[in-house]
This record gives structure tokens, sequence and C-alpha cells, in this order.
């Protein structure tokens, strides 16, 4: 149970204590009364320190989660720097670079123009292997939200959200019904597209036919490669 919760309950139970015939002919709480008080003050004290404790707890935890998520970052950033920077060292600046995902040097497309020769997920492969390259997609749809909208005979509106998707009915659509007093009608959103790309290169090897890139939700990234085999293709 929550602190605050505790500390409404231990309230209550005072006040009921203190309305429950606790009051001497003098018109003086009794003896037991204070002790039970007292009892309760110190309980109350306690878990707000003990709130105070976890609240910090937690804090520390974040923390600790936060410098560690920085450290795990810079180790991977200079063990990226020291690849790159090796890896260039060996094959120099090349022509174009594309980036599949961040700070992985294996997960980048390299082009060397003059040599013919370009790098797709570490491994070196002559423009004369790329035969073909096209993509693929596996969308799925989010149905769009219906707001329900009631009208009554004097004006008034009384709007709803319902949440969920939609069975029948194209993006948009609005669906009326009435009633002796009231207009209801149902107003759905446009339907939302999520993408899925992948990148598909036929090369000219019976050992590895096809390389795949998944990019995602990435279109532009998609057509940049895409469009960079094709040139690949035409230069070969």
């Amino acid at each position: 149970m929550k602190t605050k919760n505790i500390l409404s309950l231990l309230i209550v139970f005072v006040f009921a204590i203190l309305g429950a015939g606790s009051f001497d002919k003098n018109g003086n709480l009794e003896g037991w009364v204070w002790c039970v008080i007292l009892i309760v003050a110190i309980f109350i004290f306690f878990a707000i320190i003990s709130g105070w404790i976890h609240a910090d707890e937690v804090e520390k935890k974040k923390e600790q989660a936060r410098i560690q998520r920085e450290e795990r970052l810079k180790a991977q950033t200079e063990e990226y720097n020291a690849l790159k920077q090796q890896f260039l060292t060996t094959n120099g600046m090349p022509d174009k670079s594309l980036v599949i995902s961040q700070l992985d040097i294996n997960s980048e497309i390299h082009v060397y123009e003059a040599a013919k020769k370009i790098f797709i997920w570490g491994k070196e492969y002559a423009f004369k292997d790329i035969i073909s390259c096209t993509f693929s997609d596996s969308p799925r749809v989010i149905k769009g939200r219906i707001t329900a909208v009631t009208k009554s005979n004097n004006g008034s509106v009384i709007g709803r959200s319902i949440v969920g998707d939609v069975v029948a009915g194209p993006a948009g659509a609005i669906i009326g019904g009435t009633t002796a007093k009231k207009n209801t009608e149902y107003v759905q959103d446009d339907d939302r597209t999520i993408h899925d790309y992948t990148v598909i290169i036929n090369m000219d090897s019976i050992t590895e036919p096809i390389i795949k890139i998944h990019t995602g939700e990435d279109g532009e990234l998609t057509n940049e490669i895409v469009g960079l085999m094709n040139v690949i293709i035409k230069r070969k």
C-alpha cells in the first residue's frame, strides 16, 4: 500500500477514536487515547521516512541506469571509431557511404568507384557481382479511431471516442444513426500504414545469391540503397 493511503487510513482512525467517547468527565482525553495518538504519530513518522527512502532509492537506480547507458554508449563509440579508422586506413576514403545501423561498422555500405568495389555487411564485393536490386514491403495497417458524436434536439453535442480496430467501413466514413430524441454520428479517422522495407540484392554467386538489407520504416534509406545499386549495375 502506498504511503499516502496509509496516512489517510491512520488519520481516519484517529478521528474515529476521538469521536467515540474517549474523553473523561472533565472533558480531557483519556490516557489510553494519548498512547494511541503517540503510537500513530510514530507510525506516521516512520511511514514518511520510509517513503522518502524509497523515493531516494528509485532516483538512485534511475541515475545508475543512466550512467550505465552512457558508459555502454561511450565504449561502443570508442570501439566503432577504432574499427572505422582501421577500415579507412586499409581501404581509403569511400566515394559513397550509407549507414544502415548507427555505431556498427558492418552495418554500413561503402562504395569505391575507381576500384569498382563495394562493402555490404562488412564484406567486399565487385561491381560486376551485383545482378539486380529491388525491395519488398510487409506493411501493416492500423485502423483509424472512431469518434461517436451525439447531438440532441436542442443542439447540444456529446462526444466520446471508441478505441480499437474498425471492422468495416472506409477511412473517414460517417455512419449516421437517429432516434426520436438524439442523432449520433460515427466519424472514423484515416487508417495509418506502417511500412516494413527490405532491400533485396541479387548477386552473381551460387553460395550467396541474395543479400537482404532490412530498413524497416525508413523509406528514404530504402530508395537510396536501391538507387545506388542501380547506378552500380549500370557502371559495372
